[in-house]
């Protein structure tokens, strides 16, 4: 289950917009729908970085996947 589906930047705990970040989000993006360009890559191309933060936002292997790899943002 995605954690932050719904929040705006400003409501994410700190934990989450450090992850956010290591995928490459910022306020901007993450208010905005944008996308990072880790939401083109598979869980197995991430690094191990990307995969902690992923799970911090509530992702595993699967979620990320199955998720269609250009509709990964938890803001979408």
């Amino acid at each position: 289950m995605v954690k932050y589906e719904d929040y705006d930047w400003k409501e994410l705990p700190d934990d989450a917009k450090d992850a956010a970040k290591v995928l490459g989000y910022n306020k901007k993006m993450w208010n905005n729908n944008g996308e990072p360009e880790c939401c083109d890559e598979y869980w197995d191309d991430l690094t191990n970085e990307q995969q902690e933060a992923a799970t911090v936002l509530g992702y595993d292997k699967k979620s990320w996947d199955n998720e269609g790899l250009a509709s990964c943002c938890v803001i979408c």
